[in-house]
């Protein structure tokens, strides 16, 4: 266990992290700030090569904030105070982009937290805010040392509450960081955490701290989880997903198997009360990140993004490679994963005497029908083509054609068969592979979209000019671009017309047009 007090390195990295810290600070309308007499809160866990299936670290975290309404974004590279920042895929609120809550970046440094109520919180509402030390971390670390600068730096300037944090990088490695506001303790899985060796899991107390435990019915329960896990196996991504995730264990009961059907306080049968679970009813998104081995490709690190309950939703696998981030989870008038959760939310608690108890027959019935009949398949089909790609990605060089294709074609077959709440939609065949057409077929993604779209060829391997035309419904030519197809066989539409203005919301159609071949598609805006 290391311990670091106050102190300032004058190095290149922590006076830029200072002047970013400096220009941000102030900024806290979407801080994660919710007073300790509320039940709730984040639960999260770090997990090491050493104890997960295939030697990568895993970073958990359920987010709980009264807030549902957010989504998951890119961010691009820009230069600022001389320093050229990191791409990454981050949680944000819709609305708010100047705050992230968790994510990973391009060199394979990841992040996510919980509040931690027993260190000594004393600044009010001075000092930095978490979302704003998180988007700094993702856009300029990238490995745990650089974080520990950035820590040191943020000494000076305050923290305005007090977190813990979990990180990875791309060296395999990952740590707990207990930050109080001008201190900050390092706990490494390796050698216990303050708790099992391998793994540590956190809700809104910290060890280094004083007696009180915030969190700790949650604390207990994810760590019993756990280590009941290890007796059994290894952890994975899918044991992260569907039981920490999703866990619904109360102070009055282990409601499981599903369906439940004893009663919990003064509920009815069948219902289990959702306050002070893992999964309760604050919880509007979660993450499970997995990292890569020691000399594997940064681009590799892949998140498992939730938004919406976990109940209720599925996990989506992003790259940042990819550059991008499905529609799904990310319009910014609203992610529509989002909306569909919150529709469907009055079915869990679908008794307006017990709001606070949710129908555990929504979930899962005597049939197997219910929720969990269709996101579950989804998301262990997402999992499972995910190992098949990263399997297949780590024995070849790949790009962000590839990546971005895959991500989109995954994010389709999650979105459609959640929309229509069956799992039909999983495909049947090899999964994992890409069969190619014996004709020339085209695909675009993301499908749909918002800001802009890549067309690639599929099955051709011509390299030239190429003539790319966009059509409305009723057959009017919106614009025409002439280009190139390079080796990646692709061209991009920004979404306007001839003129430059944004087209709206609809079915569009293309035709793409080369000296040898043709073909044409259809795409979706939305707006």
């Amino acid at each position: 266990m290391d311990r670091k007090f106050l102190r300032f390195k004058p190095s290149e990295f922590t006076v830029i992290a200072l002047l970013f810290a400096l220009a941000f600070f102030t900024e806290s309308a979407g801080a994660d700030t919710i007073g300790p007499g509320e039940e709730g809160e984040c639960t999260i866990g770090v997990f090491s090569p050493q104890v997960t299936s295939d030697g990568r670290p895993i970073l958990w975290k359920n987010r709980d904030v009264s807030n549902r309404d957010q989504r998951f974004i890119y961010f691009e590279s820009y230069r600022r105070d001389g320093l050229t920042t990191i791409p990454f895929i981050g949680n944000i609120y819709r609305w708010d982009t100047t705050s992230v809550y968790m994510g990973a970046n391009e060199a394979g440094f990841a992040i996510m937290n919980s509040d931690s109520y027993n260190l000594g919180d004393s600044l009010g509402n001075a000092g930095m805010t978490d979302g704003t030390l998180m988007r700094i971390a993702l856009e300029t670390c990238i490995t745990i040392a650089d974080f520990e600068a950035l820590l040191d730096s943020t000494n000076i300037v305050g923290r305005r509450d007090c977190w813990n944090f979990g990180v990875l990088d791309s060296s395999g490695d990952c740590a707990m960081f207990e930050c109080s506001n001008r201190n900050y303790v390092k706990f490494s899985p390796a050698d216990g955490g303050g708790q099992n060796d391998g793994f540590i899991i956190r809700a809104n107390f910290s060890v280094s701290g004083g007696s009180s435990r915030a969190g700790e019915d949650r604390y207990l329960r994810a760590l019993s989880l756990s280590t009941d896990r290890l007796v059994r196996g290894r952890i994975d991504v899918a044991f992260v997903l569907k039981d920490l995730a999703r866990d619904l264990c109360n102070r009055f009961d282990d409601p499981y198997p599903l369906p439940y059907n004893g009663v919990q306080g003064n509920g009815p049968a069948g219902y289990i009360y959702n306050i002070g679970t893992i999964s309760g009813t604050t919880t509007s998104s979660a993450l499970a990140l997995r990292g890569v081995a020691a000399g594997e490709e940064p681009s590799l690190t892949t998140i498992f993004a939730i938004l919406g309950s976990p109940l209720l939703s599925v996990a989506y696998p992003l790259w940042v490679e990819s550059r991008s981030v499905p529609i799904f989870l990310s319009h910014p008038d609203g992610a529509p994963m989002y909306s569909y959760c919150l529709s469907r939310r009055a079915r869990l608690f679908d008794d307006a005497d017990f709001p606070l108890y949710l129908n555990s027959l929504v979930l899962t019935d005597y049939g197997g029908e219910g929720i969990f009949s269709y996101t579950l398949p989804l998301e262990q089909w997402a999992v499972n083509e995910t190992d098949l790609l990263l399997r297949r990605w780590g024995s070849m060089p790949v790009g962000q054609v590839e990546i971005a294709f895959q991500q989109n074609r995954i994010a389709d077959v999650i979105f459609n068969g959640f929309r229509l709440e069956s799992a039909g939609s999983i495909p049947d065949g090899s999964p994992g592979q890409i069969v190619l057409p014996e004709k020339i077929a085209f695909y675009n993604y993301p499908n749909p979209f918002n800001g802009a779209t890549t067309i690639v060829s599929l099955g051709a391997d011509e390299e030239g000019p190429v003539t790319l035309r966009i059509f409305d419904t009723l057959g009017r030519l919106v614009k025409s671009i002439n280009g190139t197809f390079d080796n990646s066989r692709s061209v991009t539409w920004r979404g306007d017309d001839s003129f430059g203005n944004a087209v709206g919301s609809g079915v569009y159609y293309y035709s793409v047009q080369t000296d040898h071949y043709s073909g044409s598609s259809k795409m979706v805006v939305l707006r």
